[in-house]
């Protein structure tokens, strides 16, 4: 890991109150590098052996409780997370054939949030949502 990507993941850490540990900093590293959502399986071959399963677990769970990261259905029978950049909210659309993800950046869903909000029985206040979309990229289409 290059040390200027260490010092973000440090500093991310610790804005966030966490301990900036080794095990943390490459787990925090692993994600910003893929820049796409990841499994655990993918994240324990990409961090070889240095954290354990139950720590990448627990790392992962803490991160998500925090909003350092997010969990992502891609549509698969497990679980993915991603490191979520505090100036880019997105979405993704998912070849439900291939796999292929690309991000989506605009969101036009956040203003939807506070007519939902008004809609609700129990709700004041809607201040995040998770969406995927999926469907078959070009090359599936075409195969």
């Amino acid at each position: 890991m290059k040390r200027k990507d260490e010092n973000a993941c440090v500093k991310l850490l610790r804005d966030k109150k966490f301990k900036a540990t080794q095990g943390r900093t490459l787990l925090l590293s692993v994600l910003k590098e893929a820049g796409r959502p990841l499994s655990i399986i993918q994240l324990l071959k990409l961090v070889k052996g240095k954290l354990d399963q139950a720590t990448l677990y627990r790392a992962l769970e803490a991160f998500t409780h925090t909003g350092l990261v997010r969990r992502v259905d891609l549509g698969h029978a497990h679980t993915h997370y991603e490191l979520v950049e505090s100036d880019w909210h997105h979405h993704h659309v998912i070849c439900r054939e291939c796999g292929k993800i690309e991000d989506i950046a605009d969101c036009h869903v956040q203003n939807l949030e506070r007519t939902l909000a008004r809609h609700t029985k129990f709700f004041k206040e809607i201040n995040s949502h998770s969406l995927e979309y999926f469907g078959r990229c070009k090359q599936c289409v075409t195969k």
